[in-house]
């Protein structure tokens, strides 16, 4: 079967219990995956963790899409419920009262767009308190960077891959590479010390 001829939906409507077609339609959103998951750091855990994880959340997506809106949108939708269920849930395992999750995309251009997942049954003041540290944290982070890693952080939490970062930095993949374990190194030590 060829399954370049139809549409995501279609291929989910008609063939959801075929292995090949859950098989083309895993191959199709693993990068889309990747680039949910890449922005979320979880200490103690690696990227393809996530990954892992966010696979699982597309296979159950194609066995319970319902038609409402557009296969992609209840992809991503399925992924990042099933990512922030895992980090409240290992936070809830270490009983850490100050979480070790934060959403890197948060430097995207700039932009405040940290995603912090808060306990609801905390009161009004410890709230405001860990939304006080989460900026510390973010702004120790930054402080950490140099303007390159940050600008490699950028790019790679847009989802862009080491070689198209290298194309835009004018690096090679190495250098990309090596960036990517410093940032990586850097943020472990700013939640280590927190």
């Amino acid at each position: 079967m060829d399954f370049n001829k139809l549409t995501d939906e279609e291929i989910v409507e008609h063939y959801k219990n075929s292995a090949e077609a859950t098989a083309y339609l895993l191959e199709k959103y693993k990068n889309f995956v990747k680039a949910i998951t890449r922005s979320y750091f979880l200490v103690g855990h690696d990227e393809e963790d996530l990954l892992q994880e966010g696979m699982i959340a597309v296979c159950k997506a194609i066995q319970t899409y319902n038609g409402r809106s557009s296969f992609k949108s209840f992809v991503y939708l399925c992924v990042k419920s099933r990512i922030l269920t895992i980090i409240k849930s290992n936070n809830r395992e270490k009983n850490i009262p100050l979480l070790n999750y934060i959403s890197l995309s948060t430097f995207i251009n700039g932009i405040d767009k940290t995603e912090i997942i808060l306990s609801t049954d905390q009161d009004p003041e410890t709230s405001y308190i860990n939304k006080e540290t989460e900026e510390e944290i973010i702004l120790k982070i930054k402080n950490s960077l140099s303007d390159f890693e940050y600008k490699i952080l950028g790019f790679y939490l847009q989802g862009y891959s080491y070689e198209q970062i290298a194309t835009f930095t004018k690096k090679n993949v190495k250098s990309i590479d090596n960036a990517m374990q410093r940032i990586r190194k850097k943020v472990k030590a700013v939640f280590n010390a927190v």
